[in-house]
């Protein structure tokens, strides 16, 4: 059986290149919930299991990358 990678190994991803569709094209990573964006909750609970956070997003990057992760 092999180890587990260590956490400096990993990247983590938060998916937020949708279309918005659903919510007549709003950014739903952007939107607000117990008085944060998503995204902001995504990122609080990746952060502690990987080395580096990155987000995928197709507009708005501006607002993503202040985040502090790669956009």
């Amino acid at each position: 059986m092999t180890a587990p990678p260590s956490r400096e190994a990993i990247t983590g991803l938060v998916l937020a290149g949708g279309r918005g569709q659903r919510l007549g094209g709003v950014d739903k990573g952007l939107q607000p919930w117990q008085g944060r964006a998503l995204v902001d909750h995504a990122i609080a609970r990746l952060a502690p299991q990987v080395a580096t956070v990155m987000i995928s997003a197709n507009r708005h990057l501006a607002d993503y990358a202040s985040r502090g992760a790669r956009v």
